[in-house]
C-alpha cells in the first residue's frame, strides 16, 4: 500500500465523527444569517477512545448577487 492509502485507511475507516449542536438561520436584508454552535467529536474506533473534542462557534452571513435570467428572442 502507498502512504496515501494508509492515511485514508487510518483517517476514514478507523475513525468516526459525531456532530451535535444547533444553528439558527434567519433571513436578513439581502442575505441569510447563520448563528450557533457545532460540537464535534473524533473517535478512534479501534482504540475505542475519543481523540478530539471541538466546540465551533458559527456566525456567518451568506449573500447572493443579482440573478439575471436571459430571455430568448421569440420570432
Amino acid at each position: 500500500m502507498s502512504i496515501v492509502d494508509d492515511l485514508v485507511a487510518n483517517l476514514v475507516e478507523r475513525n468516526s465523527v459525531k456532530l451535535n449542536g444547533s444553528l439558527t438561520i434567519a433571513l436578513v436584508d439581502g442575505a441569510i444569517s447563520i448563528k450557533g454552535t457545532v460540537l464535534s467529536t473524533l473517535r478512534d474506533q479501534k482504540a475505542n477512545r475519543d481523540v478530539l473534542h471541538v466546540n465551533v462557534p458559527v456566525d456567518a452571513n451568506v449573500t447572493v448577487s443579482e440573478l439575471v435570467v436571459p430571455i430568448p428572442n421569440i420570432p
